[in-house]
């Protein structure tokens, strides 16, 4: 299609025609982001806004980030990178596992690539962060803090290679949230449980169950883990990886390696799955359908098996990561002291006080109380 007045029509869009500082451009109009099509009462209003940016221009009050903010060249006199090329800069140079720059990568193309426009970045406002965040649909608080943390740290990002002054996300409130609280199974179940899946499924299935109970190892811990690892003789294993989308790292979760003691369950779950991987490969864990080390994928998939043993049991449902609250609380309940278990867990003290103050407060009370009485008793005799 032609053009006329400033206006050019094209079949899905219409385009404004100008001159300014000394270049003609050719700007497409945008409406939610979408371009404006060419309808009648579009055109109309087309003709007006290039009238009315022509006045502007002459009269040296045009912003050209108000009328174009789609525009590369809406830069309002700011000589700084645009949005999406800072964001792209981030994405390359930030230092993380290649799954969790594939997820950040995934997130800013989806999410803040197309709520943010591509303006010079010192043109974001706080306005501008909140109004994206608050189109979200959010599945918790927690949602929402992840995504607002990774923009943050985009202007982080920017802010120490000088680019910008401020962080426009430095006074947006992070969301409330209450975090899920343990939810252990009794050893009852944890019975029950194995005794079904010893019953109806692969044996290599009941040894990683049963390990993941008597050890209370993380899933990406167990994943990782190789037979060179363990320690029979002193009954224990070294912790020093794990396995996160199927990358294997050779740092844990808190970059910190431990020694964990075996439990005589975890040692019987182990000298059976000798078996099937000791002298096929360095990991311990296979997936029996495959007779490959687990992918994560699938072992975070589990409704083949968990779901179905705990319904048929008539088991309450819990997700399968409090099978390792399940270790920690009936380690607390046989008296076992918090520190121990804190190291076993592979938590600071303060964050396993923290988990587990329910359990630690109600048993080591009464414990802590008849130490107490006795030496009461004691004393008042003598």
């Amino acid at each position: 299609m032609g053009a006329a007045n400033g206006v050019e029509l094209r079949e899905r869009s219409i385009r404004i025609l100008f001159s300014y500082m000394g270049k003609q451009r050719k700007e497409t109009l945008y409406f939610d982001n979408a371009p404006l099509s060419p309808t009648p009462a579009n055109i109309k209003y087309a003709r007006r806004l290039a009238a009315e940016i022509r006045l502007k221009i002459t009269a040296g009050v045009f912003d050209y980030a108000t009328y174009f903010p789609h525009s590369p060249h809406a830069t309002s006199g700011s000589t700084a990178p645009l949005l999406f090329d800072v964001m792209d800069k981030w994405l390359q140079l930030h230092d993380v596992k290649s799954s969790t720059k594939s997820q950040y990568t995934t997130r800013i193309n989806s999410f803040w690539k197309t709520g943010l426009k591509n303006i010079p970045i010192d043109l974001i406002r706080y306005s501008d962060i909140l109004e994206v965040l608050n189109s979200g649909s959010w599945s918790s608080g927690k949602s929402r803090n992840n995504e607002l943390s990774m923009i943050k740290g985009v202007f982080t990002f920017a802010v120490r290679d000088k680019i910008i002054k401020e962080n426009p996300c430095d006074e947006i409130e992070r969301a409330a949230y209450q975090s899920p609280r343990p939810d252990p199974f009794d050893l009852s179940e944890v019975n029950s449980i194995l005794q079904y899946i010893g019953e109806h499924r692969p044996e290599q299935i009941l040894n990683i169950v049963q390990f993941t109970f008597f050890t209370g190892l993380r899933t990406s811990e167990t994943l990782a883990l190789r037979w060179e690892s363990i320690d029979f003789q002193k009954r224990e294993v070294l912790i020093e990886g794990g396995n996160v989308y199927d990358e294997e790292s050779d740092s844990t979760k808190t970059f910190e390696s431990r020694i964990v003691k075996l439990t005589s369950k975890a040692l019987e779950a182990l000298n059976r799955q000798k078996a099937f991987t000791f002298l096929q490969g360095a990991h311990i864990f296979h997936d029996p359908k495959t007779n490959q080390p687990w992918a994560y994928a699938k072992i975070t998939d589990v409704r083949n098996f968990w779901q179905i043993t705990l319904k048929a049991l008539g088991i309450r449902y819990r997700r399968p990561y409090n099978m390792r609250h399940t270790y920690a609380t009936i380690g607390l309940m046989s008296g076992a002291k918090p520190g121990f278990l804190a190291k076993q867990l592979g938590h600071s003290q303060r964050m396993f006080f923290t988990v587990y103050a329910k359990w630690i407060s109600s048993d080591d009370d009464d414990r802590e109380m008849a130490k107490l009485e006795e030496e009461i008793k004691r004393s008042m005799a003598a």
